[in-house]
């Protein structure tokens, strides 16, 4: 789809502005089960997750354990977000099976702004461990694949009273532009008895013309805080991810997205020139474009959901 930008009264340039409403990573299809890939949410947007897993005991009992996670957490203007991780049936902290995960996640760098690679830090404070856990975490899109690595950190790790980290790295590959197949393993530095190398595979899918999206996945770890992510135990658990975007900014601050940080004008364009720009993620890029009157701006939409592109003057 192409649209050309007409010559307005100014009889000089017209100008294209395409907010950037989401950082990478906005979906699951582009993050493995156990890692999140720097992903901050849209601003003005409540999230909620439902991270459900399970395994079965052996004969003759086959007793089916849950361990849902629940994740409700704001996008804050920025390329952050704020929120909280509950799951129940942890195994993180022994004789504490319910378990919190307060935390604050920011990204300075996106690819979507023009950066390299994703960077995004995480900061937060476990209850049930009382510890406070922090992840530094990279991500890079090569084509149809993604790759990340991160480390983590935790003052109390599983509530033993020592200092603990981990590091991790995960590879999502888009398949097709609604499915996308994704692995990741991770290990703790000094493992003890019991604690194995956590890994997990999935296949995530979107659901067309929806903001949600569903990964299915096989995976040793627990729950979805990052110390219930990142200590693998000798069980295979099976579980879904499930994915609710609630756009508040529709309802309130006059239905529009807050501007954030331009990614730059290109250099000039002349004049009948084609400028491209594409959505994915749920955000444009570049985010922002300024051309000379009569130059055609094409946005191709790599999204499962549809988008509309509107002048500022209506």
């Amino acid at each position: 789809m192409a649209f050309s930008v007409v010559r307005g009264a100014c009889a000089g340039c017209a100008a294209a502005f395409c907010v950037a409403v989401q950082a990478p990573a906005q979906s699951v299809l582009d993050r493995p089960p156990n890692l999140s890939a720097g992903w901050v949410g849209a601003p003005g947007t409540l999230h909620f997750n439902f991270l459900h897993r399970f395994d079965v005991s052996g004969p003759p009992l086959r007793k089916v354990t849950n361990s849902p996670t629940f994740l409700l957490a704001y996008g804050v203007r920025g390329f952050a977000l704020v929120g909280a991780h509950y799951a129940t049936s942890s195994d993180v902290v022994p004789g504490v099976p319910n378990e919190w995960e307060f935390f604050a996640r920011g990204a300075p760098l996106a690819e979507v702004r023009g950066a390299p690679l994703d960077l995004s830090v995480q900061l937060g404070y476990n209850p049930a461990a009382e510890s406070a856990d922090g992840e530094l975490a990279l991500a890079r899109t090569a084509g149809r694949a993604r790759f990340v690595a991160a480390a983590r950190a935790f003052s109390d790790g599983y509530g033993s009273g020592d200092a603990r980290w981990a590091v991790a790295g995960g590879l999502v590959v888009r398949v097709h532009r609604y499915a996308s197949l994704a692995a990741d393993v991770g290990a703790l530095g000094d493992r003890e008895p019991g604690e194995e190398v956590a890994w997990g595979a999935a296949l995530q899918v979107a659901i067309p013309y929806t903001p949600h999206t569903l990964s299915l996945q096989v995976t040793n770890a627990s729950t979805g805080t990052l110390q219930g992510s990142s200590r693998g135990r000798d069980r295979v658990r099976f579980g879904f991810e499930f994915t609710v975007p609630i756009t508040l900014r529709r309802y309130v601050g006059g239905g529009t997205a807050a501007a954030t940080e331009p990614a730059g004008p290109p250099a000039g364009v002349p004049e009948g020139g084609l400028v491209r720009a594409r959505i994915r993620n749920l955000a444009f890029g570049p985010a922002r474009i300024e051309v000379v009157a009569g130059t055609t701006v094409e946005w191709t939409n790599e999204d499962p959901v549809a988008h509309t592109v509107t002048a500022d003057e209506g």
